[in-house]
């Protein structure tokens, strides 16, 4: 397989910042993540283009991705709890209805208005199924204040 060279230029100053520390905390270089990222748009984009729905903890995973490139790896730590019910969406769901009602509605505003996937978007785009009204109203007046 042929490899293209790609310089990225310019490359924001704080993303470059995160980026790097999110790679080191994972323990690979800038170039992996990078590339695992690309991946994962790429794989989004074709599951979109044929229709075919990410499971809820795909949703999960870009969600706490998200939240480790936007908010930093210790706030991305602390949500990442949900891997505890991965699995098992018995337990799964109430979790994150949880997560909903709880009060981080600055974390989702912050990871919806830079373009991170939040809890709110998995409800009210993904999985409305899973959730009660009271909970997508909530979801709602989180993303619209």
């Amino acid at each position: 397989m042929a490899v293209t060279a790609y310089t990225i230029r310019p490359f924001p100053e704080e993303l470059h910042r995160k980026a790097k520390a999110t790679a080191a905390l994972e323990g690979i270089t800038l170039k992996e993540l990078i590339l695992k990222a690309l991946a994962g748009y790429i794989e989004k984009q074709e599951k979109q283009a044929t229709g075919t729905k990410p499971t809820l903890e795909e949703l999960l995973q870009k969600w706490e991705e998200d939240a480790a490139m936007i908010l930093g790896p210790v706030e991305a730590k602390r949500l990442a709890k949900w891997r505890e019910f991965e699995g098992n969406y018995p337990r799964l769901i109430p979790f994150v209805q949880w997560r909903l009602r709880s009060d981080n509605k600055q974390i989702a505003r912050r990871l919806d208005k830079e373009g991170g996937l939040t809890l709110e978007r998995i409800a009210l785009d993904y999985y409305p199924e899973f959730f009660n009204a009271g909970d997508l109203e909530e979801a709602r007046k989180t993303l619209r204040t």
